[in-house]
């Protein structure tokens, strides 16, 4: 009898409230803190999770990609999610807490961004591909669509930034910003879910991103490193603005 047939359904209950990939994945943390789910054990399929907390598989299956970002469970060959060795690893990594108690470090991570980004734009303007250009340009027609439909998906935003990285093609710069990943991606979902909130504001970072795109596909270094600097100058401008100097 495997693991997850043999879980009591007792185990977990029903969820009812909003933000519930966030509780599914609390109910299954407490499990594992609890040794029910013990290093090396699988977790219940998303099917039986589905059963005994009564929510989507999407919603299970967003829970599951929070809890292997947070490095508790991992995804093995054949499907499925295993429990890590936490005690072999960093759960929450310092600068991470940084990053959501102050938010002068948030800050900070957006001047490193600046630095970084800028490089990458002129880069990415003489050494990018077809397929990256693309793949850019996917990208920027989703941010479109979603400013016509009134929302904002940091994800885009991010995953934008990611293809101009790619298209750097220096293997050392992919793996730097990789391994700053997470820090950059929650900086830029507070950018755009906490900072950027008025239509007016959506427009400008929109045509940021247009300015940007259109010097990539022009062949333009410079213009692209110009494009980056006045999109993330204005970023850490309005983060000042609206958070830092209000606490003055």
């Amino acid at each position: 009898m495997t693991k997850s047939e043999s879980t009591p359904e007792s185990i977990f209950s029903p969820i009812r409230i909003e933000r519930v990939s966030e509780k599914v994945a609390q109910q299954i943390k407490k499990a594992i803190s609890d040794g029910i789910f013990k290093v090396g054990d699988r977790l219940p399929s998303e099917r039986d999770l589905v059963e005994q907390m009564g929510v989507s598989r999407p919603s299970i299956r967003e829970a599951i990609q929070l809890l292997e970002l947070q490095g508790m469970v991992e995804t093995v060959h054949g499907g499925g999610s295993v429990v890590r060795n936490i005690a072999e690893q960093d759960i929450q990594k310092p600068i991470e807490t940084f990053l959501r108690e102050d938010r002068q470090r948030v800050l900070e991570l957006t001047h490193v961004r600046a630095f970084m980004e800028k490089w990458a734009a002129r880069q990415a303007a003489s050494q990018r591909s077809e397929e990256e250009l693309e793949r850019m340009g996917r990208y920027l027609r989703e941010m479109e669509k979603d400013f016509d439909r009134g929302r904002v998906r940091p994800d885009i935003d991010f995953k934008f930034h990611s293809e101009i990285a790619a298209a750097t093609h220096n293997t050392i710069f992919v793996h730097l910003m990789d391994s700053i990943h997470q820090l950059v991606k929650y900086s830029v979902q507070v950018h755009r879910e906490e900072v950027f909130l008025a239509r007016e504001s959506q427009e400008i970072i929109l045509n940021h991103h247009r300015k940007i795109f259109s010097a990539i596909r022009n062949r333009l270094p410079e213009t692209a490193e110009s494009a980056m600097a006045e999109h993330l100058e204005f970023v850490v401008r309005e983060y000042t603005k609206k958070f830092l100097q209000a606490e003055d």
